[in-house]
């Protein structure tokens, strides 16, 4: 039996009491069990209460709007990283082309030094080992240039400064 049922049945055997013996006890019993049901208010409460009523339909309407917003963020992060894993496929795929091809020349160079003599053969085998260590990934390779490298710059050289006319 839930809280509301017992406490019916409760006010319906007090009512049932009150009712054969006193009325000034039937009233103040109806007012104690409809205080306490929600279903009686103190005076001005009304006015109060449909203005909460009013703050609660407003928030769940903002809630409604907030979750709308929210699944549609949710589903374009959802996208966002698709593409993302994707792009990186694709990177991937092209760093693993241009490694192959860069192998290829390695390989044709190291055949073109030949083995006629001692120097030939150790340009041979050299370039053939960086070929060899390319192949295997034992040699490192950065995957954009660091901020901090020579290549990098924020500052604008003589040579980034438009032209002026002499005269």
């Amino acid at each position: 039996m839930s809280a509301r049922e017992e406490l019916l049945a409760h006010t319906r055997s007090i009512l049932w009491r009150a009712w054969s013996t006193s009325s000034e006890e039937l009233a103040s019993a109806a007012v104690d069990t409809l205080m306490g049901l929600g279903m009686l208010v103190p005076e001005g409460g009304a006015a109060e209460l449909a203005g909460l009523r009013a703050q609660v339909a407003d928030l769940e309407a903002e809630r409604h709007a907030t979750n709308e917003v929210l699944s549609d963020a949710a589903e374009q992060l959802r996208a966002d990283r698709d593409r993302i894993a994707e792009l990186e496929a694709a990177s991937t795929n092209l760093v693993a082309e241009r490694d192959a091809q860069i192998i290829a020349w390695l390989d044709k160079k190291s055949r073109e030094y030949g083995t006629s003599n001692r120097e030939t053969r150790a340009k041979s085998e050299a370039v053939w080992r960086m070929a060899d260590k390319l192949g295997r990934g034992a040699v490192p390779r950065p995957l954009e240039d660091p901020h901090d490298s020579p290549l990098h710059h924020a500052y604008t050289t003589g040579r980034d400064l438009p032209e002026m006319p002499r005269g």
